[in-house]
C-alpha cells in the first residue's frame, strides 16, 4: 500500500474511534485478569436468548394467514432473527443482538475491567487518536462465564455473524478448510478485514485463535439450525400442524469449548505488545496458555482454529516465542 494510503486509513481509523463509543468496538479480551474474578455461570440466561430468537423466527414462519413458508422462507427468518445486527449509529458497525442483550443483561454476571487493569494496560491503547504514537487500537470485550468455560462476549459476534458468513460460503461450494484460511489472512496483507489484518494483528496486535475458533463453531450451528429435517438439525416440519417446530432445546454447551479461551487457546502477539502483556502476566502469576493446551488436538478440525503451538509434540508455553506461517491447510509452527 502506498504511503499515501496507509496515511489516510491512519486518519480514518483515528476518525473512526474518536466517534465511536468503546462498547461498539470490544475487539480484544483478557481472560487471564478475568480468572481472578469469581463469575456466576451465564449458560441458562444465554441459552434463553438464543432459544426466544429460534422461537420468534419460528413463529414468522408459521404466522396464521400468511403465505405457505417453504425451508428457504425459514432459513430467512431465522437468519434475520437469530443473526440480527445491532448497528452503531455513528459508524454503522454491527455487532450482533445477542451479544448486546448479553452485554445488558442484569443476570449476566460480567467480567469488566477498566483499560489500565487489564493485561494491555501498560501503555494508551484504547485512546484511538494516540494510534500515530502507540501504533495499535485496542478496546476490551466484557468477559463471561458461560458452560464453565470464560470466553470474550465478542466471541459471541464471531460465533454468530462470522459463523453464518461461513455457512453462506460454504453453500456456494467453499470448502471449511478454504473458509477458515480465508478469514486467519495472510501476514503480508495487512489491511485486509482478517485476523492477521484489520480485525485482529494489523490493528490490535494481536491474532486471536479463539475468535477463529468461535467462528467455526458458528459454521456448525448454522448448519444445524438452518437445515431442516436433517440429523442433528434444530428444526422439522410437522405434517399433522403443517408447521415447523423446534425438536432439541438450543444450549450453548453444545459448541462452547476451551478453544474459545484466549488463555488456553492462546493469541500470537506482536513483539512489542509481547513484552507490554508479559510483565502483566507475571504479575498474575500466569502463563500462557495457563493449562497443558494440547487438549485442544482433539478436537474437530483443530488445525484450523487451534494455536500451532498446541498441536505440536512439545508445545511452546510463551505466546511472545512462538513464529507462524501459513500454509494451505492450516497454520503451523515454524
Amino acid at each position: 500500500m502506498a504511503p499515501g494510503s496507509r496515511v489516510a486509513l491512519t486518519i480514518g481509523l483515528v476518525v473512526l474511534g474518536l466517534v465511536a463509543s468503546a462498547p461498539a468496538h470490544a475487539d480484544e479480551t483478557d481472560n487471564f485478569t478475568c480468572r481472578t474474578r469469581v463469575l456466576i455461570d451465564a449458560l441458562p440466561v444465554m441459552d434463553r436468548l438464543m432459544s426466544e430468537r429460534i422461537q420468534e423466527a419460528l413463529a414468522r414462519a408459521n404466522r396464521p394467514g400468511g403465505a405457505p413458508c417453504d425451508p428457504a422462507c425459514l432459513a430467512q427468518h431465522l437468519q434475520a432473527v437469530v443473526g440480527a445486527n445491532d448497528r452503531h449509529p455513528l459508524t454503522g458497525i454491527p455487532h450482533a443482538m445477542v451479544a448486546r442483550e448479553a452485554g445488558r443483561h442484569p443476570d449476566v454476571d460480567r467480567c469488566r475491567l477498566a483499560f489500565r487493569e487489564s493485561i494491555y494496560g501498560a501503555r494508551p491503547y484504547h485512546r484511538p487518536w494516540l494510534l500515530p504514537f502507540t501504533g495499535r487500537i485496542i478496546w476490551l470485550a466484557d468477559s463471561i462465564r458461560v458452560s464453565g468455560r470464560l470466553v470474550g462476549l465478542d466471541k459471541i459476534n464471531h460465533f454468530l455473524r462470522e459463523g453464518l458468513a461461513h455457512w453462506r460460503a460454504e453453500r456456494s461450494g467453499a470448502g471449511v478448510a478454504e473458509i477458515m484460511i480465508h478469514e486467519l489472512g495472510r501476514p503480508d496483507r495487512r489491511w485486509r478485514m482478517t485476523e492477521y489484518g484489520l480485525k485482529g494483528r494489523a490493528l490490535t496486535g494481536v491474532l486471536a485463535y479463539a475468535d477463529l475458533a468461535a467462528s467455526y463453531g458458528g459454521l456448525g450451528f448454522w448448519r444445524d439450525v438452518l437445515s431442516v429435517d436433517r440429523a442433528g438439525a434444530f428444526i422439522e416440519f410437522e405434517t399433522r400442524s403443517r408447521r415447523y417446530v423446534q425438536r432439541r432445546p438450543f444450549t450453548w454447551a453444545a459448541y462452547v469449548n476451551d478453544a474459545w479461551d484466549e488463555a488456553i487457546n492462546c493469541s500470537a502477539m506482536q513483539p512489542a505488545l509481547w513484552k507490554d502483556v508479559r510483565p502483566a502476566l507475571d504479575r498474575l502469576a500466569l502463563r500462557c496458555p495457563v493449562i497443558d493446551c494440547r487438549v485442544l488436538s482433539s478436537l474437530p478440525e483443530a488445525g484450523l482454529y487451534v494455536n500451532p503451538a498446541c498441536l505440536a509434540a512439545e508445545p511452546r508455553t510463551e505466546v511472545g516465542q512462538v513464529a507462524y506461517r501459513r500454509t494451505t491447510a492450516a497454520p503451523i509452527v515454524q
